[in-house]
């Protein structure tokens, strides 16, 4: 099942990459990309619940899978959101900040959070060359964050708009930092396997969000852009990991 899914999802993904290349029309790229940015992490988040129901009820792991799949549903949830505004403003673009920011915002911290319980799982302390090399990646992530914000903080003139930039420019260097330490953790293995599709997942979601901020603040930016399939293979990875985990302890 696992290997079938993931040949299904890279085909629906290679539209976002394809469309420009050949120049389809602008609209139709933004509607497919609206759709697939719905579609994918509302995908992810089923194969993450599939997967921690495999564990019994007492079990960290079963926690460890839901609170991955409950930030990857925010995440579904605020993509139907950013994508609803124009149908319900009459063709408005959606606002800067909104609703659908609470459920981008919501991925880092409930994944975090996940990372902390399957740390206390396995009863392993990050070795210090893990913890360095995290501290060292969160440092220059944050400082492209902050560089890359710069223009949307000198133009905010209100307080939620500052606050939920801040969240940005914080929250997608703590999940890198985070994805370093739990890579620091891991051996190889069947059981390791799936964790490593997790990390590779949130690098691409890591990528995907920095030049999403990048052409956002160079105004080069549209829905249906290129950079956009970074978030689709993101929920696909975390998705054929989770299959993979159901798969090999559902036996």
């Amino acid at each position: 099942m696992t290997t079938p899914i993931a040949v299904i999802w890279i085909l629906l993904s290679i539209p976002v990459l394809v469309f420009p290349i050949y120049g389809v029309e602008q609209n139709i790229r933004l509607q497919y990309s609206l759709v697939a940015q719905i579609v994918a992490p509302l995908a992810a988040a089923l194969c993450c619940y599939m997967a921690a129901i495999v564990f019994p009820k007492d079990d960290a792991m079963r926690k460890v899978w839901g609170l991955l799949g409950a930030g990857v549903l925010c995440w579904g949830v605020g993509a139907v959101l950013f994508a609803l505004y124009p149908y319900l403003y009459d063709g408005q673009e959606t606002p800067y900040p909104w609703y659908s920011d609470i459920g981008y915002l919501a991925l880092a911290p409930l994944v975090l959070t996940s990372f902390f319980i399957f740390m206390q799982n396995l009863h392993v302390a990050a070795p210090l060359w893990g913890r360095v090399v995290a501290l060292m990646v969160f440092i220059g992530a944050l400082a492209l964050s902050v560089i890359f914000n710069l223009n949307k903080f000198s133009d905010l003139n209100s307080f939620i708009p500052y606050v939920v930039t801040l969240m940005y420019t914080l929250g997608d260097p703590l999940l890198l930092g985070g994805t370093v330490v739990i890579a620091s953790i891991l051996a190889g293995g069947e059981v390791a396997r799936p964790w490593w599709l997790v990390l590779i997942g949130l690098i691409f979601y890591y990528l995907a969000d920095l030049i999403y901020t990048y052409l956002v603040v160079q105004e080069k930016y549209a829905t249906g852009d290129v950079i956009d399939i970074g978030w689709l293979l993101a929920f696909g990875f975390i998705a054929v990991a989770a299959l993979m985990t159901r798969s090999i302890f559902k036996e």
